[in-house]
């Protein structure tokens, strides 16, 4: 009885009561489901839009040691990539994209949200956004480094270019659906920029590449509750092993 009433009090407050052998099972997050699917200690990762090494510090705290590509054309990111530097970290000043050329990309005041898309200053959601600067990079193919480099596997495909990464996707069409487990995408719903993504432009591709969606995570919400951006974890079918179908 007092038991019940406690759980209806915390209810009322906006608080649930779960048991901890159950807490993981609901709230895992990316990091672990990552985890799950990717069994190895030395994982090959590519880290696209890398901007200061954010996510090689996130993945050598997942893995042991992880081998990670690295791509970030912004010069004064990259400089500050350079502190990461090591044997396993590869670090590529320049972007990926559906073309091999040189772009223009808008560096914005906040530069975790520069973008070779155009700021959409008509959009209450870039209100904060400001285009301080222009800085010309170079672009080259997802499908042209693989066969550069010689890698045959990508166990993890991070992509996080603000708007770009359809591009990304289009440039390496050859590798994905051979080589690469799992693709990691950060999917706009907003009118940060002038090219709006949808989460349908991004099943239609991956699907066609033979990946199917495994996972959501890390929404972020307005005031109103309309979404505006998540991550999202797509599985190669062809590469899942067996014990994956159920987790």
């Amino acid at each position: 009885m007092v038991k019940k009433l406690i759980q209806n009090i915390l209810n009322f407050l906006g608080y649930a009561v779960i048991k901890k052998k159950n807490f993981k099972k609901i709230y895992r997050t990316l990091d672990d489901t990552i985890k799950s699917l990717i069994t190895k200690d030395d994982p090959i990762i590519f880290d696209v839009g890398a901007h200061e090494g954010e996510t090689i510090v996130r993945f050598k705290k997942i893995f042991n040691k992880p081998l990670i590509h690295s791509f970030e054309p912004q010069t004064k990111c990259f400089n500050k990539l350079q502190n990461l530097k090591s044997n396993n970290i590869v670090l590529n000043n320049y972007g990926l994209g559906d073309i091999k050329e040189k772009k223009l990309i808008n560096i914005c005041n906040d530069d975790a949200s520069s973008s070779i898309l155009n700021v959409n200053i008509k959009s209450n959601f870039s209100k904060k956004l400001k285009m301080i600067d222009k800085e010309e990079i170079k672009i080259d193919k997802l499908d042209n480094y693989v066969k550069e480099n010689k890698i045959n596997h990508i166990d993890l495909l991070k992509i996080d270019t603000q708007g770009y990464e359809e591009n990304v996707i289009l440039g390496g069409l050859e590798t994905l659906a051979k080589k690469v487990y799992l693709i990691e995408i950060e999917i706009i719903f907003v009118e940060y920029y002038e090219k709006k993504n949808s989460f349908y432009k991004y099943e239609k591709v991956l699907n066609n590449q033979g990946f199917e969606l495994f996972s959501i995570s890390s929404p972020n919400f307005a005031n109103n509750f309309r979404i505006k951006w998540l991550d999202a974890l797509y599985i190669n079918k062809s590469l899942m092993k067996e014990e994956n179908y159920d987790l």
